[in-house]
């Protein structure tokens, strides 16, 4: 084998490991026996093998409280499709197969859909739980942090308005106020992409309600910038996203005018 050839064949191999790190990258390392909970406000399909072919035998509800039964069983790739916007972006999320038990059911799910974390109150006809409620709910009080900075030139001066909040688990809330207008950023720790992806959708989502126009949707992706994800608006919000920063951290947020 010349160098040419050596060097293609290692091109192909180091190409190989990175489709397989970036389709694993987010699955995760659930523990047999553990309890979970169910994140899709659309309801976690219950599948009788590891395929979307097989039978459906049920759809857990937002919350329900689920033991993994088996998290290695097989190690199969699933692809979610991610909901956009007018159907024109095809993206999905990556992760694994895993088997669970949930009331009267036995099955495979989305391991994205399931997280340690308490779910968020999802009241009928009303907003759902906002996110600083909810992390101050379930961890506690955080740390405040606030400031304020001078924009602009006199007489033409208005203040940008900075409120962090630190958890003791390392997540935190970014505020930002300028003129009126709220844009929030947040992390929750231990939060892989998928889990985030379902985390931010259901606290964008009202049942039952008017909160969207399409009312019992979701916010649906409607760009994908690098590895920002930029949604739908809701009727109270804008310039919805979920990104990974540059230190690995996933988050989301979006702004509030009015």
């Amino acid at each position: 084998m010349n160098r040419f050839e050596n060097r293609v064949r290692l091109v192909m191999v180091f190409s190989l490991m990175s489709l397989i790190f970036s389709q694993e990258i987010s699955a995760q390392n659930l523990v047999n026996g553990a309890q979970y909970y169910a994140w899709n406000v659309k309801g976690t399909v219950v599948y009788s093998d590891t395929n979307t072919a097989s039978e459906i035998l049920d759809s857990l509800a937002f919350g329900t409280k689920v033991q993994v039964t088996d998290a290695s069983y097989p190690k199969v790739i699933r692809n979610f499709q991610v909901e956009s916007d007018k159907d024109q972006i095809d993206y999905s999320l990556k992760g694994h197969w895993v088997k669970i038990s949930a009331e009267d059911v036995e099955g495979y799910v989305f391991d994205g859909e399931l997280s340690k974390r308490l779910p968020l109150e999802l009241p009928e006809n009303k907003r759902p739980e906002r996110e600083d409620d909810y992390l101050e709910r379930t961890l506690g009080e955080g740390v405040v942090t606030e400031k304020k900075e001078p924009l602009g030139t006199e007489p033409n001066i208005y203040y940008r308005w900075i409120k962090d909040i630190k958890f003791a688990d390392g997540s935190y809330i970014h505020w930002v106020n300028i003129e009126g207008c709220d844009m929030g950023e947040f992390f929750i720790s231990g939060a892989n992409i998928n889990q985030v992806y379902f985390m931010f959708t259901a606290f964008h989502y009202m049942r039952a309600g008017v909160y969207y126009v399409d009312t019992g949707s979701i916010v649906r992706l409607k760009n994908i910038a690098g590895s920002r994800l930029e949604f739908t608006y809701s009727e109270e919000s804008n310039g919805n996203y979920i990104t990974t920063k540059e230190d690995g951290k996933v988050v989301f947020g979006g702004g509030l005018c009015g």
